[in-house]
């Protein structure tokens, strides 16, 4: 683990920029991408309130459109999101050996990898969802008024979240770097398997880096950093397993 932390480390070291480029594009078609979801609710609102239309949630006929157009927008978000993860691990890859990768370089892989990006993303969340659901629900409905039972609930759902993710990220990367669905998820099951331990160390790693991304002023050095080097290091796991 550390020496493969080492190796992306010194490739950062080599040529910084174009890892902090990879981070800085991402941020960028990330915001960009936001405003437009905004953009298009906001045009929406507009349309409903020129004409005079009830902007309404509720479970009725006359809010079907509403509801549709609050389901699609977030969609359209997560879908395109899933693209920009492809195109950053592309990037970071390319930057390990010493390619560049351009601005519209980054955005026409992030279209073309958004579809089976989606699917692998959509899938690992609605299997986290089926886990904590039902506890949730027995929770809502029976524990509710027993004490620390909240706090249980949140441990529960924090670790099915943890395990899922790294059970599902080695099929990100994978499929990121052109792996078909189906190749994705053989590499992450075979990497989870060959490299257990220290694909788990690491993975907690790139956790606790993550987080770190959310912190004012600490974020900075994370992002074009920090995260760089240790997502850089838990992409060669991925790859290493996938060529042998």
């Amino acid at each position: 683990m550390f020496s493969t932390i080492n190796k992306t480390f010194s490739a950062y070291m080599a040529k910084p920029f174009m890892f902090m480029w990879g981070s800085f594009v991402y941020l960028f078609m990330f915001v960009i991408f936001l405003l437009t979801a905004f953009g298009l609710a906001l045009l929406y609102f507009m349309l409903a309130s020129a004409l005079s239309y009830n902007i309404s949630m509720e479970l009725t006929i006359e809010a079907l459109p509403n509801l549709l157009v609050a389901t699609i927008i977030p969609v359209l978000f997560f879908y395109l999101i899933g693209g920009l993860n492809a195109a950053l691990i592309k990037t970071y890859y390319n930057a390990m050996n010493g390619t560049k990768t351009s601005l519209l370089d980054f955005y026409h892989y992030a279209l073309s990898k958004a579809p089976v990006m989606f699917g692998i993303l959509l899938m690992r969340d609605l299997i986290s969802l089926l886990l904590i659901g039902p506890v949730a629900a027995i929770y809502f409905l029976y524990l509710s008024q027993y004490a620390y039972m909240d706090v249980i609930l949140f441990v529960f759902a924090l670790f099915i979240i943890f395990i899922i993710h790294l059970l599902a990220t080695p099929a990100i990367i994978s499929a990121a770097l052109g792996a078909s669905s189906f190749d994705a998820f053989r590499t992450a099951f075979l990497t989870i398997k060959t490299k257990h331990v220290y694909f788990v160390a690491m993975f907690i790693l790139f956790a606790m880096v993550w987080l770190f991304n959310f912190v004012p002023l600490i974020n900075i050095f994370t992002i074009f950093f920090l995260y760089p080097v240790i997502y850089s290091a838990l992409i060669i796991f991925v790859i290493e397993e996938r060529r042998a």
